[in-house]
């Protein structure tokens, strides 16, 4: 953990870099600036640094040999994008919940019709518990339990942090609202 810890906030900072000097011009013909700390950085930015931290660091962090890697992105990439698909779709039915069953919705919903909506989150629910066990198993299925082991735990400290940086965006997002408004 202190090697990732000590790591992690270089290697953001520099794929920040190198995506903002990627991405295409702006209007005036200039690169749009890197964000000067990983703390102002938006979620979704996050996101995408950490995939690409993810693949960068998973040959070595996991042991992985060269007939794994290619294949290994490609299921890796698979696990990420069943679970973003399923996060999102989740997200959906609760936001259709949250306005047919709230205090303030127009025309609230009948028991039925909001029966009928928990009964498609939890069939989502399940499905996508199988689709990633799935996903999982695909993965598994070309590492040996010590590689398991090593993704499983990195996958955790990366998420960890993940959260922490989004956290802090958003915290320093806010801050920078605040100024503005006292400005």
């Amino acid at each position: 953990m202190t090697r990732l810890s000590s790591v992690l906030p270089r290697t953001l900072f520099t794929l920040a870099v190198l995506c903002a000097t990627a991405l295409p011009s702006n209007a005036q013909g200039q690169a749009p600036a890197a964000p000067a700390d990983p703390a102002d950085l938006r979620p979704a930015e996050i996101q995408r640094l950490f995939d690409a931290y993810f693949v960068m660091e998973a040959q070595q962090t996991l042991g992985l040999s060269d007939q794994q890697y290619a294949p290994f992105l490609t299921r890796l990439k698979a696990l990420q994008e069943t679970r973003r698909r399923h996060l999102a779709s989740r997200a959906a039915l609760l936001v259709d919940l949250a306005r047919m069953s709230g205090p303030r919705a127009a025309r609230p919903a009948d028991d039925t019709t909001l029966k009928a909506q928990l009964a498609a989150l939890e069939e989502l629910e399940a499905r996508s518990a199988a689709e990633v066990r799935k996903a999982y198993g695909e993965l598994d299925a070309l590492l040996d339990p010590r590689q398991q082991a090593r993704f499983r735990v990195f996958e955790d400290q990366l998420e960890r942090r993940k959260l922490e940086l989004m956290l802090r965006a958003r915290q320093n997002a806010r801050q920078q609202r605040l100024q503005r408004r006292q400005q």
